[in-house]
């Protein structure tokens, strides 16, 4: 029976997921704060590494509006949902983190980076330090050359 609603879960959340992040797309009004470095960077066809703190992930499928990421996602369950989630949005995935994977992931991403693909990490990961960057993504930085863009979402409540 676990089977079963494990397969119901993983097909049906990362479906609902993007349906939410959409439905909530449509009802704010987006505003895009010193992006213009990144956007020419993007329109020039250049390559970066997008940095972002764990808690802020939901949104982040919003802000690309490159041609072609791929996101490191920990190897958990709830990272299938993640990488399940964002393959809906053309986002691509590779598996790892700094307490499991840690390698596959790494490698993915250099990979990928090879491919030309932009690439996404959360420098601080599940387990933080919250807001505290780790040494990974200056590592995956310095080997793949792309400079790194910190990117973030925020929200607030509409003001009459």
């Amino acid at each position: 029976m676990k089977s079963f609603l494990d397969k119901i879960t993983m097909t049906a959340v990362p479906y609902l997921g993007y349906l939410f992040i959409r439905f909530l797309e449509k009802t704010m009004r987006i505003s895009y704060v010193n992006f213009e470095n990144i956007w020419k960077d993007w329109q020039d066809n250049k390559k970066c590494v997008l940095a972002f703190w764990h808690g802020r992930l939901m949104m982040m499928p919003l802000m690309y509006k490159g041609n072609g990421i791929t996101v490191l996602v920990s190897q958990h369950k709830d990272g299938e949902l993640v990488s399940r989630t964002m393959k809906r949005f053309n986002i691509d995935s590779v598996r790892g983190s700094s307490t499991r994977g840690w390698f596959g992931g790494v490698k993915g991403l250099l990979k990928d980076a090879r491919k030309g693909r932009d690439l996404a990490i959360t420098p601080d990961g599940p387990k933080g330090p919250r807001y505290k960057a780790q040494i990974g993504i200056i590592n995956i930085a310095k080997n793949t050359g792309l400079p790194i863009f910190p990117i973030a979402f925020s929200a607030s409540k509409k003001k009459l």
